[in-house]
């Protein structure tokens, strides 16, 4: 699979990520008036949107890449960490073992997102280190 492929399937898995989270902020601050998670999902959900345009504007650029992994991964670790015993002493022990169904679908798309973008970041390197060598031997010659 080309590198423009796997882009558009992040890009893709991006978009549903975000789709997910703005569903949860409807929940959460319309029929929960919860006003910490609500914010926070609609922050979630507007963060993929720019991202996912970066990666499309920069397609040799391994920063998009970096920022969407790093996110990502840190997004759903913290997600981890709030329905753990100790992470619900101070999230709120209403989360504790708790997996919501929308959790859930956002976790597996967000796995999918971090896969993807591991595969473009390398597939971008390999790129780039095939220029430096073509580059390289035409010099040679």
């Amino acid at each position: 699979m080309n590198k423009k492929s796997i882009v558009g399937i992040v890009v893709g898995l991006m978009i549903a990520t975000s789709t997910v989270y703005f569903v949860e902020t409807s929940e959460e601050l319309f029929e929960e008036q919860d006003m910490i998670k609500g914010p926070f999902f609609l922050v979630v959900a507007i963060a993929y949107i720019p991202v996912a345009f970066w990666m499309l504007k920069s397609p040799n650029s391994s920063a998009p890449y970096v920022v969407t992994i790093a996110g990502t991964i840190g997004i759903i670790a913290l997600y981890a960490v709030t329905r753990t015993d100790a992470g619900a002493i101070a999230f709120g022990l209403e989360h504790a073992g708790k997996i919501g169904h929308l959790g859930m679908v956002s976790k597996v798309v967000q796995v999918g997102v971090v896969i993807g973008s591991v595969w473009a970041l390398i597939q971008t390197k390999k790129e780039a280190w095939l220029e430096h060598e073509n580059v390289t031997n035409v010099r040679k010659q």
